[in-house]
């Protein structure tokens, strides 16, 4: 394989330029020993970047410039990066299109920093150079734990989906889990699943609106409904890069080339994009409620919801919202939307994989 160039001039020029000062350091080679160690020999992304923060904070007390100290280890580390996936089996085109996510994370750091080059997505990135997050295309797939409260079944003869609520989870007045978005609960409800000799009761998920239905229980024949995932196993995730080409036929080629590298039937997600109430600020034929409507729905618990840092921006506050300026369209349609009393969620997803 041919030197690969992940970084920008700039960003290059910056690496290049502090290099040195780092490398006269007797703790950061330690540093940069310790979190080669784990990304390479111990492929633990987590562990690596953890390290690295040591090394940040380090670099912060000797007034250097912190958060590139990790774009300056990923240059040192880059041909053996390389190699590392290359052993994997993992094609050339993978490995140049998994690696762009670095200068992407980079770029966003110096849109909120005032130009500055760093990087403070130091785990994340670090999981695509380890290569568990792989990019195919326009998306990028991880394999991941099952962790959503919900079983996903799928019907033995229609192919028709349902998920059922785990126990004990606290749904609000509007079958979202209690405490999304920081909303107050007016009404509150605990699920309950009763696993029977030949049918199973709880309550389900509409899969359209992505909220949890707590009128009344469902019964599901387990003859007839087969049991797909549940929390705890195996499946593969997908995550949408940002400026990535949501047409529909780079999504469809996305899925079906990385198809070839993994295994499970059901892929999932989690994201602002799967939002139902996009349809309500997009128009109809838009990319995005195209690829939204390839998932069925299922809530999630956070505090805010992710558009809010997507679209208008990082730290971004809902008490900034009156005197925000737009300048995308879709800024104005959230910002109408929002200021009307409404309401915007991170959802989560799944869809048949085959």
């Amino acid at each position: 394989m041919t030197k690969l160039s992940i970084f920008s001039e700039d960003t290059q020029a910056a690496v290049d330029f502090f290099a040195a000062a780092y490398e006269s350091n007797e703790y950061f080679m330690r540093n940069y020993s310790r979190c080669r160690e784990l990304l390479l020999v111990e492929k633990d992304p987590e562990g690596a970047a953890e390290a690295v923060m040591f090394g940040i904070r380090h670099a912060r007390l000797l007034h250097m410039d912190d958060f590139l100290l990790p774009v300056i280890y990923i240059d040192w580390m880059l041909p053996e990066l390389v190699h590392e996936l290359e052993k994997q089996g993992i094609p050339e085109a993978v490995i140049q299109d998994s690696f762009k996510d670095v200068e992407i994370w980079i770029q966003s750091y110096r849109k909120y920093h005032e130009g500055q080059v760093g990087l403070d997505r130091v785990e994340w990135v670090f999981r695509s150079l380890a290569g568990k997050v792989r990019r195919f295309g326009s998306l990028q797939f991880e394999e991941v734990t099952y962790e959503f409260p919900f079983l996903i079944f799928e019907n033995r003869q229609s192919g028709e989906f349902q998920a059922l609520a785990c126990p004990d989870l606290l749904i609000d007045q509007d079958g979202s889990i209690s405490g999304t978005n920081g909303r107050s609960v007016k009404r509150e409800t605990k699920t309950y699943l009763d696993f029977g000799d030949r049918a199973l009761t709880g309550y389900r998920v509409d899969l359209k609106s992505g909220t949890v239905k707590m009128e009344s229980p469902v019964l599901l024949n387990t003859k007839e409904w087969e049991l797909k995932l549940a929390p705890g196993e195996k499946t593969v995730a997908v995550h949408i890069p940002e400026g990535s080409d949501l047409s529909s036929d780079s999504i469809d080629s996305s899925f079906c080339t990385a198809k070839n590298y993994y295994d499970n039937q059901i892929l999932v997600c989690d994201s602002w994009l799967l939002d139902p109430h996009l349809e309500h600020i997009l128009p109809e034929h838009s990319k995005i409620i195209s690829f939204m409507n390839r998932f069925h729905k299922m809530p999630v618990l956070t505090g805010r919801p992710q558009i809010l840092e997507r679209v208008m921006g990082f730290d971004f506050t809902m008490e900034e919202l009156e005197q925000f300026s737009c300048t995308t369209s879709l800024q104005a349609s959230l910002k109408k939307y929002l200021l009307d009393g409404n309401e915007m969620f991170t959802t989560a997803g799944f869809m048949l994989w085959r």
